[in-house]
């Protein structure tokens, strides 16, 4: 029997990265990306691009499978 693979597919060639940031200005980035219908993640690698003056391509979510 072969072996399920578990947790979401791969979006593709990503780094990750961590920081800190003070926590208002965590939730104003939160309620922007929200406001704007994309992921926190999405949102700062658009800041990140725009300021280092590379593109950003975020990925389209993954496709939803029906449970049977």
């Amino acid at each position: 029997m072969e072996r399920k693979k578990t947790g979401r597919p791969s979006k593709g060639d990503r780094t990750r990265i961590e920081t800190r940031v003070p926590t208002p200005l965590y939730h104003a980035a939160k309620s922007r990306a929200e406001t704007r219908g994309m992921t926190l993640n999405d949102l700062l690698g658009e800041l990140l691009a725009a300021e280092v003056g590379l593109p950003y391509q975020s990925q389209e979510g993954l496709p939803l499978t029906k449970a049977s």
